[in-house]
């Protein structure tokens, strides 16, 4: 009965084939507590959870918290079986030992045990409660708390019961290992439904018509009006012990050791173990509010979706998982050339044929592909050169032996003209029949590291490598300048829409060249990509291009792009897809040719770390779907966690508070971004981005409000939550404690004034003194709890919040007025090898070192702060630029001295510095340009090999 009410409220659905279906798996190796899941439901605030034998677990879209009986009162044994949502969305689980438990309203509850394993629960609309057990019978527990049970005195075919169901008449049904019942008052009554025999039965589903699945060992039975018809014949000599369907009238059966089988009228499609099932027993069916269905299987948990991309991965036939190169051929064939081999997959099909077995073809490494005029298929290898493949069987072959400067070959082009242009790692190579020409660095090219060629409509050719690009018009290369867009990897090209111009896929995003020579245009993430590192980049007929990268599949409309680079429009609308969408891994490959194609049909194809992907661009419009409210997960202070709904007043002093929160969509999980605004605190909100955690220390005594925000990037809805508590002041910090004060000393100056004028103002001097005193101590504790939430704690440096303010500042804009400030950033070089092998308290270690190294270099009215992970800022004011450059040398050289041995032996800690200097207001460059110039130099020093120090050129003052 599990899921219940989500199925009757969800829309019907689009899967045509189980095929369609994209599955992901989990298993103890991804955080379930055990292997075997026996159900699965879904409550009413998103969270997903399972019933295993080692406890209750829930899921976020993120990570499994399991629940066992020591964290639930009433549970009794850590063995759970049963899981039930209620009509009311109130989760009910049963233990082995007869536990009892409700989450209810973010809580858990508990009812008295019952005798026996509870096998499953089902919840009435008025209340009642009915408990299934292994050996025991039925009992059904009222409102009021009285109990019955119905059991083989009653009526029952057998005391053993495996499952409940309540019809659409409202009907109690129930499935014992003896038979089929149903409830008649306080007894049961066999069912009396013609062709259903006696035997066991395993799993109901009620249907909308007030029609019954029924599971049994001879396959799964639909009964209607009485009669009971089989489900599908192929199901006649499999056990179902699980029965779900669609309100599309698609039905999922669960069997014992067959695995999962879809049943959509006289049609039947099976998915078992090879199909990605983690086991062929299954246990559990149901769908989520997302449209997702989860298996629960012996092995572990599965989800099914429809989604609009599917992936080809070595399961289905691929040669390797880790693809290059895709290419489309004139009579309809995707080629798909992958780190162990080349395939031939028909795209209307989805058959795969090995290419090239038993040949250097067999385990070779393919880079890139292209078809030339003759319909042979090039072949870029890693180690082989250039084969040429006429039907299945290699021709030809060009490597280092017939001329080219190296056999690693990334990119090809078969040119109008019939020439064949090969990029290498040491150069571009022109081929024909007669001759053969080496284009390198001497040449023009601005690297030899070639991973990109293109022609365009006036036959010239377009090479990207690995430090820019090139055009070769009438055999003479001259680089394409694209220093002003920072851009050095090009990985593709694409026309402009009026063909004036060039996008250039980079490792900066797309840059626009035009074809006249003008300066080129730089489209990133400032104006809206997802991602800078674009890797392919291939329009379609209907307007779109689609992009892809490390971070998944962009999607977004040509005229836009153009109307941002002519500065008609600020922002471009993209959709970002992944492996929410279908893909089994979000990162695309690069540095190939072709990366991604599109087949006859407007299908675009994908070449990433697993397998190749199948997007349909016309099913890809993705509606959203609504978050869940923000649901507080964790609310722990000073290590030890407290229920978020009655925090309330904390105990006076400094605490370590620590908020970990959630929107618990379960498709949509990896895609939230959150924010945060501390009433009580700040005024402002605070971008988190995909983190899911706040800490505040040395919170002043008072009320707070913190209120949460949740949002998909380029959806509309944000949702909400939040968290109120209060620091509770110590005696003396408290208000009325101040008026008690004041009134006695009024009552005792005015005693002193009658008895003598000279005693009146002795005590009121004496009386003034201990009030300054008591203020001066109140200022001192506020002020220490100010700096101290301005303060890292790890470091004791500033933090960056109170770095930005210094920025900010008037009054340091004002002190720096006419003389010079330079700002330093310190990265420190190697530090992720660290925590990886030594844990993160040898990381701590690390940066306190380099703190303290910093902290002794700065002078008084400098400011120093962690800026962030492990980069430092260091702010100076009235400084010259050779003073700055000094201290950051100091900087560097004392960092390369710190001592490891002692928390990472083997270690040696340096750091990268960059240093951005100007002279002051005199020559408007004002403070808060200091920062991206001091990136932007931290960058360079990383780039050019890490441990120096590098200094960013002030921009010069305008005319």
């Amino acid at each position: 009965m599990l899921f219940l009410m989500v199925a009757l409220a969800l829309p019907a659905y689009a899967v045509q084939s189980l095929g369609d279906d994209f599955v992901e798996s989990w298993t103890t190796r991804d955080g379930l507590p055990h292997s075997t899941i026996n159900g699965i439901g879904q409550t009413l605030d998103g969270y997903l959870w399972l019933a295993t034998w080692e406890g209750i677990a829930r899921y976020d879209g993120h990570e499994f918290r399991l629940y066992r009986r020591d964290d639930i009162p009433g549970l009794g044994d850590d063995s759970v079986r049963a899981l039930h949502i209620g009509p009311h969305g109130d989760l009910w689980a049963g233990s082995a030992r007869g536990g009892i438990v409700r989450w209810h309203d973010g809580r858990w509850d508990s009812r008295p045990p019952v005798d026996g394993l509870i096998t499953d629960l089902l919840e009435e609309p008025a209340g009642r409660l009915w408990v299934a057990t292994l050996r025991g019978g039925l009992v059904r527990i009222d409102t009021n708390g009285r109990r019955a049970v119905v059991d083989g005195e009653h009526g029952l075919p057998s005391d053993t019961v495996n499952a409940l169901a309540r019809d659409a008449r409202g009907r109690i049904w129930v499935a014992t290992s003896q038979g089929l019942a149903r409830i008649d008052g306080d007894r049961a009554v066999p069912a009396d439904i013609t062709g259903l025999s006696a035997g066991p039965v395993f799993s109901l589903f009620p249907l909308a018509d007030g029609g019954l699945l029924v599971g049994t060992e001879h396959g799964a039975l639909v009964v209607a009006n009485g009669v009971v018809g089989l489900l599908h014949p192929d199901l006649a000599t499999r056990t179902a012990t699980r029965i779900w369907r669609d309100p599309s009238g698609v039905t999922w059966v669960g069997t014992n050791n067959a695995g999962l089988a879809r049943v959509d009228g006289d049609r039947i499609e099976w998915l078992d173990a090879p199909d990605g099932l983690p086991n062929n027993r299954v246990l559990a069916l149901g769908r989520d509010d997302e449209g997702s269905l989860w298996v629960g299987t012996n092995g572990g948990l599965v989800r099914l979706r429809a989604a609009p991309i599917h992936t080809y991965t070595r399961q289905q036939g691929l040669a390797d998982d880790f693809v290059r190169a895709t290419l489309v051929t004139r009579d309809g064939q995707l080629w798909i050339g992958s780190g162990q081999g080349l395939d031939r997959m028909d795209p209307a099909t989805g058959a795969i044929t090995r290419i090239g077995l038993g040949t250097r073809l067999a385990d070779a490494s393919v880079l890139a592909l292209a078809e030339d005029a003759s319909g042979d298929v090039l072949v870029g290898t890693f180690h082989d050169g250039l084969l040429r493949l006429h039907g299945d069987a290699i021709v030809d072959a060009i490597t280092m032996d017939d001329g080219l400067p190296s056999n690693e070959v990334r990119a090809l082009l078969a040119a109008h003209d019939g020439r064949i242009w090969i990029g290498t790692k040491q150069g571009v190579v022109v081929h024909d029949d007669a001759s053969q020409r080496v284009y390198g660095a001497h040449d023009g090219l601005p690297a030899e590291f070639v991973q990109a060629l293109h022609e365009d409509a006036d036959g010239a050719i377009w090479v990207g490598t690995s430090a820019g690009a090139a055009v070769i018009r009438n055999a003479r290369a001259s680089a394409v300048d694209l220093r002003p867009t920072d851009a050095q990897y090009v990985y593709g090209f694409v026309p402009s829409a009026g063909g004036d111009a060039l996008w250039l896929a980079t490792d900066r995003g797309l840059v626009r060249v035009a074809r006249d020579g003008g300066p080129p245009r730089r489209v990133a993430r400032a104006e809206g990509l997802p991602f800078e590192k674009i890797f392919a980049a291939v329009p379609d007929a209907q307007g779109r291009l689609w992009l892809t990268g490390n971070e998944g599949i962009a999607r977004l409309r040509m005229a836009e792009l153009e109307d941002v680079a002519a500065g008609r429009r600020a922002r471009i609308d993209v959709h970002l897809f992944g492996r929410a969408d279908g893909m089994a891994s979000a990162q695309a490959n690069g540095g190939s040719m072709p990366a991604a194609t599109l087949d006859t049909a407007g299908k675009l194809w994908v070449a990433t770390a697993i397998g190749v992907v199948r997007l349909d661009p016309d099913a890809a419009v993705r509606h959203p779907l609504p978050l869940p409210p923000v649901a507080i997960e964790r609310f722990e202070v000073d290590g030890r966690e407290r229920d978020p709904h009655t925090a309330s007043a904390l105990a006076p002093g400094d605490h370590r508070i620590v908020v970990r929160f959630v929107a618990p969509t379960l498709i949509n999980a990896q895609r939230v971004h959150y924010r945060y605004r501390l009433d009580g605190l700040a005024s402002s909100w605070i971008d988190l981005g995909t983190s899911r955690e706040v800490q505040f220390t040395s919170l002043p005594p008072r009320a707070f409000h913190l209120r949460i925000e949740a949002w998909v990037p380029g959806e509309p809805e944000v949702s909400h939550g939040g968290l109120e508590f209060s620091i509770t002041p110590y005696w003396w910090q408290r208000a009325e404690v101040w008026v008690v004060i004041v009134l006695f000393a009024i009552v005792l100056l005015g005693l002193a004034y009658g008895a003598r004028v000279g005693q009146l103002r002795h005590t009121e001097r004496r009386l003034r003194g201990l009030v300054d005193e008591r203020t001066h101590a109140l200022q001192v504790q506020t002020r220490i709890a100010e700096r101290l939430a301005r303060t890292d704690a790890l470091t004791l440096l500033s933090n960056r919040r109170a770095l930005d303010q210094a920025l900010e500042n008037q009054e340091l804009e004002h002190l720096a007025q006419g003389h010079p400030v330079a700002l330093m950033l310190v990265d420190v070089d190697g530090f992720k090898p660290i925590n990886d092998l030594h844990g993160h308290a040898a990381g701590d270690i690390a940066l306190q070192g380099v703190a303290d190294v910093i902290r002794a270099h700065a002078r008084q009215h400098d400011i120093a702060a962690r800026w962030g992970g492990d980069e430092f800022a260091l702010l100076l004011v009235d400084c010259t630029l050779e003073q700055a450059l000094s201290v950051a040398e100091r900087i560097r050289s004392a960092v390369e001295v710190i001592d490891c041995e002692p928390f990472a032996p083997g270690f040696n800690v340096t750091a990268s510095v960059g240093v951005a200097w100007s002279r002051g207001r005199a020559h408007s460059a004002s403070l808060r340009t200091l920062v991206p110039r001091a990136d932007e130099a931290l960058y360079r020093a990383k780039r050019e090999g890490r441990n120096r120090v590098r200094a960013a050129v002030e921009p010069e003052p305008a005319a």
